[in-house]
C-alpha cells in the first residue's frame, strides 16, 4: 500500500510515496549514509535514491543534514528558552536569533508564549549574559528558562 501526502507549492504539489518515507526514515536515522547505503537499505539504485533526494531538497523537505553533539560530555550547558516578543520587533528578533551560533534551533510556537530557543553555551552564565546583553533589546517578555538535564531520545 502507498501512503501518500501532498505539500501545496503554487500549482505543482509534492506526493510523497513510500520509497520517500523510507529514505527520509534513513536519513533521519543518519544523514551521512551514502546514496548506494541507502539504495541497499531499500532495494532501490543508487541513481533513483539520488533523484529522490534532490526532489526532497528542491521541495524543501529535506532541509540540511547536521551533528548530533552530545554538548553534556563537552561540559556546556543547554537550556530551552520560552518567551514572546512584540509584534513590531519579531522579524528582527528572530533574524538576530537565527544568525546566532549559540542559538541551536528557533520555533514558533502555540501557545502563550510563542517562540522557543535552544540555546547552547559553556556555562549557564554565558547564556544569562547572551540573553541579557542581546534579547532584551528586542523587549522579550513572558520568559520562562529550562535546563536541560539529559536527552532520553
Amino acid at each position: 500500500m502507498v501512503k501518500s501526502m501532498r505539500h501545496k507549492y503554487g500549482d505543482n504539489s509534492l506526493i510523497l510515496d513510500e520509497l520517500d518515507y523510507e529514505i527520509l526514515r534513513a536519513l533521519e536515522e543518519d544523514c551521512t549514509l551514502t546514496y548506494h547505503e541507502i539504495a541497499k537499505r531499500v532495494n532501490r539504485s543508487p541513481w533513483t535514491i539520488r533523484h529522490r533526494i534532490e526532489v526532497l531538497k528542491r521541495r524543501d523537505v529535506i532541509k540540511g543534514c547536521r551533528a548530533i553533539i552530545d554538548y553534556k560530555s563537552l561540559d556546556y550547558s543547554r537550556v530551552i528558552l520560552f518567551f514572546n516578543v512584540p509584534p513590531e520587533n519579531m522579524e528582527r528578533a528572530l533574524d538576530f536569533m537565527k544568525s546566532q551560533k549559540i542559538v541551536k534551533d528557533l520555533m514558533i510556537i502555540s501557545g502563550d508564549k510563542r517562540i522557543a530557543a535552544i540555546i547552547v553555551g559553556r556555562d549557564l552564565d554565558s547564556i544569562r549574559k547572551f540573553i541579557m546583553n542581546n534579547l532584551t533589546k528586542f523587549g522579550i517578555y513572558n520568559t520562562e528558562l529550562d535546563v536541560v538535564i539529559d536527552d532520553v531520545k
